[in-house]
């Protein structure tokens, strides 16, 4: 969160750039280039293009696209950004009290700050538009984000908007968007080199991804989704509705939750999933001895879900989330050349307090999808706080590095 370039944006699920440096250190720039299928807020391909390895990923967001590419762009010239932003900041001097500012406030937005700010905001956002350079939008919007962090009244980096806490320092829109885009300027400079090593697709990483080539890349590093019923599209919704990307609940789930791998219950209907249908999929008879397993947990899930208050469907959700992820996996295996490897940062679960051992099964998935051996790494223990609520279970759950050879 202090580095430069990577704190440029604030995602609940994000990883360390120096997990990134480890593996790297390992192998060399010019003979390898790194895989990421979840390519999230860009985190493996920033640090592989700081330290001068190629690198090509996936990102099913439109949103997280245009984040990644904004923290990969480094040739922004000093002089183009000091004219950009003295154009910003005089249209939206100009355009910030018109009438027509306020009849483009998303009616989220008008919760989550100020009118002051939302009027300076909108007006910053339709400022950045009129700038016919597209890097040096991505650059702006870049910044915009962070804005939008900082001067809301109610914390929105948290998986779900939390209205019970206030923000100190919320408000003064324009003042932190200068003062952050300025930031950014210096973080260029500091990077090691400003060539564009990396390559980013608005693509989902279940189907193959044609311009990515077969054999084509080295080493993948990335941390999938975990089984934990965190909605990416309900997480970035914010940002989405501020930028006209989405409008409202059916256009998350049209425009970005189609596109996600299965890790909420938000993403499906129940009433679509039947098991017997589900048993003659690919995924079922391609991996039997993992789907025997599934189909006990399954049932176990089930019947603990009637003993909860919830009653949300993760039984579901758990079969989708392991059919998706085999689907990744065949396309990691066709991009990977042979002797590569890959690693993935996982955590297991516990859907109502059913043991998931979600870095085993994938392992054992893998072996199905075309890898030949792999083993499994803890770094900590985690969701220990959870332990003093009393409709929360108590199993003790791990972080894990699965590597796959």
């Amino acid at each position: 969160m202090s580095s430069p370039v990577h704190n440029w944006y604030k995602f609940t699920a994000g990883f360390s750039y120096k997990f990134v440096d480890i593996i790297l250190d390992g192998y060399q720039p010019e003979n390898t280039v790194v895989y990421e299928p979840f390519a999230g807020c860009g985190t493996t391909l920033v640090e592989c293009q700081k330290l001068g390895f190629r690198s090509v990923g996936n990102e099913s967001q439109e949103l997280m696209c245009n984040v990644i590419n904004a923290k990969l762009n480094w040739t922004i010239k000093e002089a183009d950004y000091k004219t950009a932003i003295q154009n910003i900041n005089q249209y939206v001097v100009s355009n910030k009290d018109k009438k027509e500012t306020a009849d483009k406030f998303h009616p989220l937005l008008v919760t989550l700050y100020d009118n002051p700010s939302l009027r300076e905001l909108y007006s910053i956002r339709d400022g950045i538009h009129e700038i016919d350079n597209v890097e040096l939008r991505l650059f702006f919007n870049m910044a915009l984000c962070q804005t939008l962090h900082k001067s809301a009244i109610h914390p929105i980096a948290v998986p779900y908007i939390s209205r019970s806490k206030f923000l100190a320092d919320s408000g003064h829109a324009l003042e932190k968007f200068n003062k952050i885009s300025a930031q950014m300027v210096d973080d260029i400079k500091k990077m090691p080199n400003h060539n564009r090593l990396a390559t980013v697709y608005n693509w989902d990483s279940r189907i193959e991804n044609s311009k990515i080539a077969d054999s084509s890349c080295r080493l993948c590093i990335t941390s999938p989704p975990y089984l934990n019923n965190l909605d990416y599209g309900e997480v970035s919704k914010v940002h989405s509705h501020f930028f006209e990307m989405t409008s409202n609940w059916n256009d998350i789930t049209e425009k970005v939750r189609h596109k996600l791998v299965t890790g909420a219950t938000t993403h499906y209907r129940e009433t679509d999933f039947n098991l017997d249908v589900f048993s003659q999929s690919e995924f079922a008879k391609k991996n039997p001895v993992t789907m025997k397993e599934l189909v006990v947990l399954y049932d176990s899930i089930i019947k603990n879900a009637k003993t909860r208050k919830g009653k949300k469907s993760f039984h579901i959700l758990m079969m989708h989330y392991f059919e998706d992820m085999y689907k990744v996996l065949k396309e990691m295996r066709r991009v990977l050349a042979e002797g590569a490897e890959a690693y993935l940062i996982l955590g297991d679960s516990a859907p109502y307090g059913i043991y998931v051992a979600t870095t085993q099964f994938l392992g054992d998935i893998a072996m199905n999808a075309g890898f030949r051996e792999y083993s499994i790494h803890k770094i900590r223990t985690r969701g220990d706080k959870w332990k003093t609520l009393s409709n929360r279970h108590n199993i003790s759950l791990s972080e894990n590095i699965l590597i796959l050879k």
